[in-house]
């Protein structure tokens, strides 16, 4: 793949602020747990401030996808996100999927009217909560007018998606859990647990090895990165390091949005660069 202004591979800083919905959804009890609630509050009073202030100091835009509940909540962190350029997209209300077309659409349609109330636009793409994809989802994002799921992880660079075998204008920009900071950052002792502590050096060194490599094919990072994890102050310090080494190693960081847009108008739909000079 050829990305703009001779860049080796395309890399996407993606965030999900599930916040307090990833309690709330992991256990039920947690509604009556005020503390782990409080941890995912961590994620809009300290680590995206902290995070914003880094991608500020380092001219970069990012993808944060927002439960819309989320947005309900914390409207002024997610307009704030919006303010200052980065692309705010679709991950579900309550950090949930439903099973049928006609419940997702509804849902998707609630989600989409808070997102657009708060921040003037309405999301381009979507990133499943927990991974989640149905037969349908395909149609339905065809039908509301998406351009890009970060959901497949069976390859290392963006594909075209393909319904009832004709090619349609829907991006795949895949992720994988080796970028996927919960890898690295998430501990907890609750139902599931997690226990797979590392250090920012540990885990910005795996994300720089695993550049070097895809930069030689060619090839995408597309990142899964959770603000009330890496938003504590070591994670964050590792996150610039990790960003001024892709810079020098000849990324081209964008959100997910634009690298769709670019992928599109190289890819037979060129009415998708909008505007865009890539």
């Amino acid at each position: 793949m050829k990305w703009p202004h001779g860049k080796r591979l395309a890399l996407c800083l993606s965030f999900d602020i599930d916040a307090e919905t990833l309690w709330l959804t992991r256990n039920p009890v947690n509604v009556h747990h005020p503390v782990h609630l409080s941890r995912g509050r961590y994620s809009v009073k300290q680590g995206i401030p902290r995070i914003l202030r880094l991608l500020e100091s380092e001219g970069v835009k990012a993808t944060f996808f927002t439960p819309a509940w989320t947005a309900e909540h914390h409207p002024d962190v997610i307009r704030t996100i919006a303010e200052l350029g980065h692309e705010v997209s679709y991950h579900g209300y309550l950090h949930e999927v439903c099973d049928t077309y006609e419940k997702e659409n509804a849902l998707m349609e609630k989600a989409e009217n808070i997102l657009r109330e708060i921040t003037g636009r309405r999301p381009m793409g979507n990133r499943g909560p927990d991974g989640y994809v149905y037969d349908f989802h395909l149609q339905l994002w065809l039908d509301r007018g998406y351009i890009y799921s970060s959901n497949w992880r069976d390859n290392d660079g963006p594909f075209l998606h393909k319904l009832n075998g004709k090619t349609i204008p829907i991006v795949e920009l895949p992720k994988d859990g080796i970028v996927d900071d919960t890898s690295y950052d998430m501990y907890t002792l609750q139902h599931p647990e997690h226990y797979f502590l590392r250090s920012g050096r540990e885990m910005v060194g795996i994300w720089m090895d695993e550049l070097d490599g895809l930069a030689e094919e060619g090839r995408m990072m597309n990142f899964v990165m959770h603000p009330q994890f890496i938003g504590h102050p070591q994670y964050v310090r590792a996150l610039r390091e990790f960003i001024r080494y892709a810079k020098d190693h000849g990324a081209w960081i964008a959100t997910d949005e634009q690298v769709a847009r670019y992928y599109l108008s190289q890819n037979g739909f060129p009415e998708y660069a909008k505007g865009e000079s890539f």
